[in-house]
């Protein structure tokens, strides 16, 4: 496929909201959230880095924990720029839910750790898939390397939007 061929095709995808890059995991939905859900914890982005520890603007404007009416809980990331990003997969890890998504053409990760404590700090990765661990409902990938990590301060909190720490 040629170049301008391409733009076009990436064009018309934006105007359009074609489905985009493939995501196993989840799914990309205008900003919408997914029928009627009950909000159980909400986040915005607290300190952010690359893998030098550089400071980086998080594009992340807020991550929001919901249950379903079956009971099944969804993680819903709103980005600057990007629609509604909505992750499925996910397990449990001691005091944490760690939701994972898997953004195929880059072979990334987006995983997420959502404390399970009313108040506690959570955090978000993002890295190249190393290899992906096939469980019964869901999977876990593990990482080769991560390239921006972002501690998730809960919203309303009395922590700094920059914080890392955790509240007492």
């Amino acid at each position: 496929m040629n170049a301008a061929r391409m733009a076009w095709f990436a064009s018309a995808c934006s105007v359009l909201a074609c489905a985009g890059t493939p995501v196993r995991g989840g799914y990309t939905t205008r900003d919408e959230r997914p029928g009627p859900v009950k909000r159980l914890a909400s986040f915005v982005p607290g300190h952010c880095e690359d893998n030098s520890h550089a400071d980086l603007a998080p594009r992340v404007r807020s991550v929001e924990i919901v249950e379903t009416t079956s009971g099944r809980p969804l993680l819903l990331e709103h980005r600057q720029g990007h629609d509604l990003l909505i992750a499925e997969n996910h397990f449990d890890d001691g005091s944490s839910w760690v939701f994972q998504v898997i953004v195929k053409a880059e072979n990334l990760v987006r995983e997420w750790r959502i404390p399970r404590s009313a108040g506690a700090t959570g955090s978000l990765v993002v890295g190249r898939e190393l290899k992906e661990v096939l469980r019964t409902g869901h999977f876990e990938a593990q990482l080769a390397s991560a390239y921006l990590s972002c501690s998730l301060v809960p919203q309303g909190s009395d922590l700094p939007r920059g914080s890392t720490n955790p509240t007492p």
